[in-house]
């Protein structure tokens, strides 16, 4: 229980990357959701505007970025420039999170997982190891299309699944893009959440693979 208390002492300001809007709420917003409860300094940055070859534009996309934050307010929102599906793991890039980085203290950075189907989240989990060389830690949250992702960390969201459902129902181009599908995005999140939490004994948890964390003086 102590060494738990320890992570998250350690952790004071933390930035969350994620490749296109939803891919925070997806993936890990719990977990920041219990940060920002717990005082810490929580920014989001979102790589790109989300408009793609199904026809989504950016306009729509954003305007249910912003909605789902304006649920719960983080104390910094960054949106990148980049095009979906055409982020590159180049300088540029990595500059550009590496100076996000440095104004904000940024000393633990959730990222999306390298392996995976989607190039934008191959990219993104990339460019924020490069980035990482300025803060002390780096760990991977699970997208929806992450391959091979076998968590060695939990976080006990059992207090904000909820408040995480709420968020998700802000993105009513995806709910409906899976509805197409006749899959339920939210049914399947939350169980995910849940099997996470059956592997902790907890009610809800989210898991995440640690890639590299600075244990400090305790």
């Amino acid at each position: 229980m102590f060494f738990k208390q320890y992570i998250f002492k350690n952790m004071n300001s933390i930035l969350i990357i994620g490749a296109h809007p939803d891919d925070i709420e997806l993936g890990c917003v719990g977990t920041a959701l219990k940060l920002k409860s717990m005082g810490k300094k929580v920014y989001c940055l979102i790589l790109t505007k989300g408009e793609n070859w199904e026809k989504k534009t950016y306009k729509e996309r954003i305007f249910e970025q912003n909605k789902s934050f304006e649920i719960e307010s983080f104390d910094g929102v960054y949106i990148g420039k980049y095009r979906d599906e055409c982020i590159k793991w180049e300088t540029e890039a990595i500059d550009y999170v590496s100076n996000i980085i440095k104004e904000n203290s940024i000393d633990t950075i959730f990222s999306q997982y390298y392996l995976d189907s989607h190039q934008d989240h191959i990219a993104v989990s990339h460019i924020a190891r490069s980035a990482s060389m300025y803060c002390k830690n780096l760990i991977y949250y699970e997208s929806l299309t992450s391959l091979q992702f076998y968590p060695n960390f939990y976080v006990d969201i059992s207090l904000y699944e909820r408040q995480k459902e709420k968020m998700l129902k802000s993105f009513t181009s995806q709910l409906e893009k899976y509805e197409k599908r006749n899959q339920n995005l939210i049914e399947y999140i939350h169980s995910k959440d849940k099997l996470n939490g059956i592997k902790q004994h907890l009610d809800f948890a989210e898991g995440f693979i640690v890639e590299k964390y600075l244990l400090e003086e305790l």
